[in-house]
Parts: C-alpha cells; structure tokens; sequence
C-alpha cells in the first residue's frame, strides 16, 4: 500500500496561492483529519476516499471495533517508562514472596515478554505456526496459574502499583460513543479485571454500547494476541447491535488487531487506525501493508476524534 506523509492544512492551503489568502482555503475531511495527526503520520493511497465515504455515511452506520493494550494506553507510561500492559501488570507487581511457585512461572513468562518480535521468530524458527502456538502456551500458562492461585484478588493491589495510562482525550471517545449510541467492540487479549477499572479510574468508563471481550484471571483463556478472528462471535448480541452498521473504525496498534474483521460482512466499508510510537522503517512498511492510518508518537485520541465529530456534522476547528 502506497503511504504518504502527512501535511499540515495551511500548507496544503498555502500551495499555489498567496500565503494572505490561505484562510480562505476549504478542508475536505480527509484534509481536515491529516491536519490534525501527529506531523510523521502516515496515510495510505485509500485514505482520502474512505474519509469522504466514512463521512457521507455518518454515525447512524458506523460500529467501531478497538484492541486495549496499546490501543487505548500508552506506550510511555505515567513515569516515563514504557506502560504496563495488563499482563505485565500481574507478572511484575504481584508480591510473590508467599507464592513461589507463581513466581517461579512468572520469570519464565516474563523472559519470554521481555523478547523482541525478532527474536521471539527466531526462537520459533521464523514459522509463524510455531509463533502462533508459542503465543497460545504463553497465555495458557499465565491463565492456569492465575485461576489455580485465584490471582484476581490481588487485582486491585497490583494496579496501584502499575504506570499504565490511557491515550489523552480518551474519556472524549467513549463520550462521543455514549452520546450517538454507537456499539463499540472491546477486543482485547488483556485481563477484563483490569481493563474495566483501568478505563474507570481514567474518567472513560465503558459506555452501555459497549461489549468487551477479553480474558479474565479466574478463567481459562479465551483469546489471545494471534486469536482474535472469532472474537465477535463471542459477543451473544452482536447481530443485533451491527444491524444497520455498514462502516467499521478498527483500532488497533499491531497486525493481529485487524482478525476481528473477517467475522465481518465482505461490503462492510473499514477504516483502520493503528497508533504506534517510534516506529523503524521496517514496521511502517509492515504496517501500512494492513492500516490505512498510521499515527506515531504515542498521540492522543485527537485524530479519532476529529474523525468522529465529522461524522456527526460537527466539523474540526483547524489547529494552527
């Protein structure tokens, strides 16, 4: 997929006119919606056409499908070290001194997540199979020490100690969502005990449209980080809430973020965003292979906001 830089409305504006008249110069919404992206955001050869469609359409038919971990929080966590994903927040604050054989498993799964994607293929002899299947050990192991030890009580206490934070203007999302009535899907590998709190104590508690599925601490797993092309088949009332919906906004910041979208209808039109940090040359152009946006930086929810309140009708005040 073709991606383009993107470029600030008043320059675009400015381009072959007087630079006193770019005031007067009209955005279209995919204009509007680059303006408001981080400056190194890139944006694929479709991007224009899925705005303009996106924006025709409106709110009444779109549902928005997002991941959690990364999606939804930050990369930089609240100390300035990177953000605690819900896992992590188990593995690394849980007090083991009195449960030894959890800390024993938890050094084992922590080495493994401590590994970059290269050297987790490597281990795996670069055979996505066998990446897919270390993935679903990864996550067995974690799940059948936490429900065996009932980990879910300490929940709560681990938290506390965590750096996680949501994306800036998040609470301005879900409000967006609670106002329109639109039905989100919360498609999550993470741990449902601390998602919901961690979106509660962040002032962007889940609006009623909203349906989650994620694992929990006292269960077995149910979806994984390679396992999400089913995940709508798990929520009991999806038909009903997709009826009518003929537009998908899927966040997500990795690949596998996207499997949700084959439980989809094939005219279904998507749009997907993917919000990374200090992506190399190598992940952007994996990247742009799978999401029309690609916003860098660690941003804010700004862009998906703006996105959204043109979908209302209520327009982007230019950023100058």
């Amino acid at each position: 997929m073709k991606v383009h830089l993107a470029t600030s409305w008043r320059e675009a504006c400015m381009r072959g006119a007087e630079a006193k008249q770019w005031q007067s110069c009209s955005m279209t919404s995919a204009a509007a919606l680059r303006h408001v992206a981080p400056a190194t955001s890139f944006f694929g050869a479709n991007f224009d056409r899925l705005a303009e469609d996106f924006c025709q359409a409106g709110y009444q038919k779109l549902m928005i499908i997002s991941d959690f971990d990364q999606t939804l929080t930050r990369y930089v966590g609240c100390d300035g070290r990177p953000g605690d994903q819900c896992h992590q927040i188990v593995m690394q604050h849980l007090d083991t001194t009195l449960l030894p054989e959890v800390g024993a498993i938890f050094r084992d799964l922590n080495a493994w997540d401590r590994l970059t994607e290269a050297q987790r293929m490597e281990k795996c002899n670069q055979d996505p199979e066998q990446r897919a299947a270390a993935t679903r050990s990864w996550f067995k192991s974690f799940h059948d020490v936490s429900s065996q030890h009932q980990l879910s009580q300490f929940a709560s206490q681990c938290l506390l100690k965590s750096n996680v934070r949501t994306r800036q203007n998040l609470s301005a999302t879900f409000d967006w969502i609670k106002k329109w009535n639109v039905p989100l899907f919360l498609i999550s590998a993470g741990i449902r005990e601390l998602l919901v709190p961690i979106l509660r104590t962040s002032t962007a508690e889940l609006p009623s449209t909203a349906r989650l599925v994620a694992n929990s601490l006292d269960e077995d797993v149910s979806i994984t980080s390679r396992d999400k092309a089913d995940a709508l088949t798990k929520i009991p009332d999806f038909s009903g809430l997709a009826a009518g919906k003929t537009h998908a906004l899927l966040l997500g910041d990795k690949p596998s973020d996207c499997a949700p979208l084959r439980g989809l209808p094939p005219e279904i039109v998507v749009l997907k965003v993917a919000f990374l940090h200090e992506p190399s040359k190598a992940v952007l152009a994996e990247y742009s292979q799978h999401f029309d946006v690609l916003l860098t930086g660690d941003p804010s929810m700004d862009f998906v906001n703006a996105l959204l309140d043109l979908l209302s009708g209520q327009g982007v005040s230019p950023r100058l």
